[in-house]
């Protein structure tokens, strides 16, 4: 007994760590996205990042000599989530801050721990929806969102973060359907194939954000690291669900607004001021009340 309860918390505490590790690096791709956004669509943007995660996954799985498992129906719901949260995220980036972009984009978890206790029938606990909303009021600190400013704009991260929740939802539904590397090899061909459509249907009917441009040869080597970025993103999130229920994880997501906002400022120079350290505060209180919380429970 005591050792299925040991096994259970190394997973679980495995499951936070990949979690950790995507929020952190997460930003940096999203960045990239911003700065591409000058010159690409968002919809061109995201089909070259799932081709590419295609192409990588690929190699990952010669080089480490797991063999890709069968296709499954329920990749395809899966690549048209988050093939749609891409594209509305770059979309958002294109006009948005990236701060704000992600401080609007934050609704997520609170979407996600409602899903979870609706359709995958996790137990939760007052903590968890605690610390969920004592992340959410830090986020907010931090960003202020002001819909007044950025106009309709402002719902396309929030849109983005709706399909995402449906996304992180239904790997969690699929994690006993295959490992981690045939999830994303298979979410990525989908999503390739969905975005290729849209692309087309934008050069069919001269639709700019759903089109296709030409890219300057310059700007491939930050293509290709945006591919690799976002694979590995994706890898680690994946990974982080088949070992934490998508309630305990929920919450860490909020950490990605302390990479976003050092980002901000170095990239596009937003500085931070004490309303921003103050809700970088906030955040990560919760996110360490929510680790401390599911160690006790685990060792209970």
């Amino acid at each position: 007994m005591k050792t299925d309860i040991l096994q259970q918390s190394k997973s679980v505490n495995k499951g936070m760590l990949f979690m950790l590790l995507a929020v952190l690096l997460l930003p940096f791709t999203d960045a990239i996205a911003k700065y591409l956004s000058t010159s690409l669509s968002p919809t061109q943007i995201a089909w070259i990042r799932f081709f590419m995660q295609v192409v990588f996954i690929f190699l990952i799985s010669l080089f480490i000599k797991q063999k890709i498992q069968k296709f499954r129906f329920s990749y395809i719901f899966l690549g048209l989530f988050v093939s749609l949260t891409i594209i509305l995220l770059f979309w958002g980036l294109r006009y948005l801050p990236l701060a704000n972009n992600i401080a609007l984009f934050f609704i997520e978890p609170m979407v996600l721990t409602i899903l979870s206790v609706i359709f995958l029938k996790e137990k939760i606990f007052y903590n968890h929806i605690i610390a969920v909303l004592i992340g959410l009021v830090g986020t907010f600190i931090i960003i202020r969102p002001n819909f007044a400013l950025y106009g309709i704009a402002s719902f396309l991260p929030i849109a983005s973060a709706i399909c995402y929740a449906l996304y992180l939802m239904s790997i969690r539904m699929a994690s006993n359907l295959g490992n981690s590397i045939s999830l994303q090899f298979w979410v990525g061909i989908v999503a390739t194939f969905f975005l290729s459509i849209v692309i087309l249907f934008g050069e069919s009917f001269n639709i700019e954000v759903f089109s296709f441009h030409k890219i300057d040869s310059s700007i491939w080597w930050i293509l290709l690291i945006l591919g690799i970025g976002t694979t590995i993103v994706q890898l680690l999130v994946s990974s982080a669900f088949f070992h934490a229920k998508a309630s305990t994880l929920a919450s860490f997501q909020y950490l990605e607004i302390i990479s976003a906002t050092i980002l901000g400022w170095l990239m596009f120079n937003e500085i931070p001021d004490k309303f921003t350290i103050l809700g970088a505060l906030i955040v990560i209180f919760a996110g360490i009340y929510l680790v401390r919380h599911e160690r006790r429970v685990n060792k209970g």
